[in-house]
């Protein structure tokens, strides 16, 4: 119930123009974070997806999620999702932030043990033939 307050304020802020804070991001993420640990479950990794999140100074995102795309609550997750991007881009142009200019890949999503999760690093690696 308080989360659902709190993002019911987030979203009125993001609506005015009110100044967006790094407490405001961080607490949309928990959110996204608490709402994909609620529901990750998966029978293959057809079943999940590495979702882009936020959103770096000098462009592209802040980070990556993985989650279950058929869990009951991905409409929320995909909320959330967006939310946070809007918000850490405004939150970078109130505050003329800057961040290093490497983009990040999104990490190859798997289900392991019924649950999406995303593939180590040298996982993803696939050499090229």
């Amino acid at each position: 119930m308080l989360k659902s307050i709190i993002l019911a304020l987030l979203f009125l802020g993001v609506a005015v123009n009110a100044k967006i804070t790094q407490e405001d991001i961080t607490a949309i993420k928990e959110s996204l974070t608490a709402a994909v640990q609620a529901d990750n479950q998966c029978t293959t990794a057809a079943d999940c997806t590495a979702a882009a999140v936020g959103s770096r100074a000098c462009g592209g995102p802040s980070s990556y999620v993985v989650y279950s795309a058929e869990c009951a609550n991905a409409e929320q997750i995909s909320s959330l999702i967006q939310l946070a991007t809007r918000l850490e881009k405004q939150f970078n142009t109130e505050n003329e932030m800057m961040s290093i200019c490497s983009m990040i890949m999104p990490p190859k999503a798997l289900c392991v043990a019924n649950k999406c999760k995303a593939a180590a690093a040298f996982e993803s690696f696939e050499p090229m033939h």
